[in-house]
């Protein structure tokens, strides 16, 4: 199940939601006064949104209010609508076996949880409806980002701004196309939302204080450095494989599209959906994507099924550094210093096979080098010994710089499954998708010079 978003593992079509889903604080008082949209002001951030973004609206943008409860019920049907609840179990188990949730957490019911404590409004693009939650004043991490807009109105039309700028996205560049196409990569699935979620933020913001220069964009990101702190404030119960990758597609997006911006403006911007990055490692590192490339790997993992007959695929993905720093913020700490060799990822490939009830997880990560590779498999095998106890069978095998892990009974042959894995599966040398047309490499070029 691809990741998060929201949140994690729960649903593709809820991702692509979630992607358009801000969770920040409520509408302000001229655009929802008592029980009504204010039409006319809508209008007016619309047209001056088009005029700041450099897109116009190919099609209207209709406005609703709904109510907490309505829109916390249109998020449960998206998940109810798509996936059983084995495939959320299989998402639950998944995560705590690897060390991304902790073991026993329901996480449909985490995510609604979280979703209910922090969604203000969303854009819909099934319905193609900006849905606006009434009576969602002063609620979500947005509060911190926005803190230093004190007038309420003003909040209001920033928040109204970055959603019509999901519709831009839509309108304009696919998105939600371009997310279902990575709907087995959870890394980038992740990236990409990091983009949208940069995109629209900065565009919100600029939109309200009227420009972008070198000071407002530096304003918006040390805003977003809080975000963090105001959410574990704010969600403290809340998992961190949950909150973790929500803070990232604004925090860490806002950074990397702000880098694009102070390139190229919006230009540069529009530019990095025809050539969008291809791991979260560049989102968190934007030199690797506009300075010089990631060196990423793509993997086949293959081989396991004659050692392991019976069983079943129930899952394919790949988790990315950004969810390996939250596995060692997990289950060290999180500011432990084996959070560097997530910047020597070059990729990784999962599988999760499924017999009965039981799950086996398959495993190969990647890294730049030898040393890392051998250093973060000592380190994972010491956090699967703390987390899966002897009930839950694990083991790991360095062959440099991959490493192969697998968890849960499908484990107790690995002495038959690691050979037959290491003999079928192929790591390759990834193209950069901008590396693929010339096209591509003369729009990248026109605002990295």
């Amino acid at each position: 199940m691809a990741i998060l978003n929201i949140l994690r593992a729960v649903s593709r079509r809820l991702q692509i939601v979630a992607l358009l889903t801000l969770a920040l604080c409520g509408c302000a008082y001229t655009l929802v006064h008592d029980g009504a949209v204010n039409r006319s002001k809508a209008q007016e951030i619309e047209a001056g949104l088009e005029r700041f973004r450099g897109l116009n609206f190919t099609a209207p943008v209709p406005l609703v209010l709904k109510t907490r409860d309505q829109a916390l019920a249109m998020m449960q049907a998206e998940i109810e609508r798509d996936h059983t609840e084995d495939q959320m179990r299989i998402g639950s188990m998944t995560g705590a076996m690897t060390g991304v949730y902790p073991s026993g957490m329901d996480l449909k019911a985490e995510t609604l949880k979280l979703m209910h404590s922090q969604v203000a409004g969303f854009y819909d693009p099934h319905s193609r409806q900006m849905v606006l939650v009434e009576g969602a004043i002063d609620i979500g991490f947005w509060n911190s980002a926005a803190g230093f807009v004190t007038r309420r109105d003003l909040v209001g039309e920033m928040l109204l701004a970055h959603e019509l700028t999901h519709a831009l996205q839509g309108q304009h560049f696919h998105i939600e196309q371009m997310i279902d196409k990575v709907k087995d990569n959870d890394d980038r699935d992740l990236a990409l939302k990091a983009v949208a979620e940069g995109d629209a933020t900065l565009a919100g913001y600029g939109y309200v204080v009227g420009n972008l220069n070198d000071a407002a964009i530096d304003a918006i990101v040390d805003r977003m450095n809080a975000l963090p702190q105001t959410m574990a404030a704010q969600s403290g119960d809340a998992p961190l494989g949950l909150t973790a990758p929500m803070i990232f597609q604004y925090a860490d997006g806002v950074r990397f599209v702000a880098e694009a911006y102070r390139r190229g403006g919006w230009a540069a911007v529009n530019a990095l959906y025809a050539d969008p990055p291809q791991a979260t490692l560049q989102i968190m590192n934007p030199e690797l994507y506009f300075d010089r490339h990631a060196q990423l790997v793509d993997i086949n993992l293959t081989g396991y099924q004659d050692v392991l007959d019976g069983w079943s695929k129930a899952d394919d993905d790949t988790y990315g550094a950004m969810l390996l720093k939250v596995i060692i913020q997990r289950n060290l700490a999180m500011t432990a210093p084996e959070i560097a060799l997530v910047e020597h990822w070059s990729g990784d490939r999962m599988i999760v096979l499924q017999k009965s009830r039981a799950l086996t997880v398959l495993w190969i990560v990647s890294f730049r080098d030898g040393e890392t590779a051998k250093r973060f498999g000592d380190v994972y095998g010491s956090i699967l010994d703390r987390i899966s106890g002897p009930e839950m069978p694990h083991r790991v095998e360095i062959k440099i710089p991959n490493v192969l892990i697998a968890i849960g009974d499908g484990a107790r042959r690995f002495d038959r499954l690691a050979p037959a894995i290491w003999r079928a599966s192929t790591i390759t040398r990834a193209i950069p998708a901008h590396a693929v047309t010339a096209d591509n490499r003369a729009l990248r070029a026109s605002f990295t010079k």
